[in-house]
């Protein structure tokens, strides 16, 4: 294929150093037409279509498939811990936990039942843990495994002084909570809830946190931006691709058809 010709240009640029080239190599591509896809740290690849979820191991080879069409179509997931990933259906409010096999064992969580009147947004957390946006109340609230409230943040429109919080993505990393609020940035907490300050980046679908950098796909290039010197490197991509990962010294590329992963030289 024309994608398994190519040999990825990798044309990473800082205020402070000249453009470096590096060439990547394909590994495997499945064949999917996907909402989005999800890279956990094993390096397994997880592929999204409306209900199902379906697991690849980091060679490409089919592992697990999950699905419940009752609950309808999968608004996120979250693979940050590969043995419980979290599955988000934020139209009906409800969350499913899975295991590394996507087992459903726990069943069909209703987040209106553990007082989240709208959780739109959740994410795994550490010490077994979960972070959920409750969009009703404008807050972060981190539950323990069994669903018992530990941290509240109260209403973070108020305390924030945001006119315009509708956030659209939730992670956690190395102890931090990230919330995105595309009109105004990347909104960071500690594992108690407290704001600790607010990434300038806007505009953003998703993104992730590795080694002390967000890493994010937009129009068209994967970029790395450093939060301790904030400085930016951009990695142009081919014009096909929807969405784009990365792990350890690979990258993921989704495009209409396809989820490839290429291996980075």
């Amino acid at each position: 294929m024309k994608r398994q010709a190519f040999a990825l240009i990798l044309c990473l640029a800082t205020a402070f150093s000249a453009e470096a080239q590096v060439n990547t190599h394909p590994l495997f591509e499945i064949e999917a037409e996907a909402d989005f896809i999800c890279f956990d740290n094993l390096l397994n690849v997880y592929v999204v279509r409306n209900s199902e979820l379906i697991k690849y191991d980091k060679n490409g080879a089919f592992q697990f498939r999950y699905s419940d069409r009752q609950l309808g179509k999968i608004g996120a997931v979250d693979v940050t811990f590969p043995l419980r990933p979290l599955v988000m259906y934020p139209d009906i409010n409800y969350a499913v936990i899975l295991d590394n096999t996507l087992s459903n064992n726990r069943g069909r969580i209703n987040l209106l039942n553990r007082g989240i009147d709208m959780g739109t947004l959740g994410c795994t957390s550490v010490q077994n843990h979960f972070w959920f946006y409750d969009a009703m109340g404008f807050r972060l609230i981190r539950v323990n495994e069994n669903f018992n409230r530990v941290t509240d943040t109260g209403n973070l429109a108020q305390v924030l002084r945001i006119a315009d919080l509708q956030p659209n993505f939730l992670t956690e990393f190395a102890n931090r909570v990230y919330l995105n609020n595309p009109t105004t940035g990347i909104l960071v907490f500690d594992i108690f809830g407290t704001y600790i300050k607010t990434v300038p980046i806007i505009g953003l679908e998703a993104f992730q946190i590795d080694k002390g950098e967000v890493v994010y796909f937009k129009a068209g290039k994967l970029y790395r931006y450093d939060l301790t010197n904030y400085t930016e490197r951009g990695i142009p991509l081919p014009e096909n691709v929807l969405q784009a990962l990365m792990q350890k010294n690979r990258i993921a590329l989704r495009t209409a058809k396809t989820a490839e992963v290429r291996a980075l030289n």
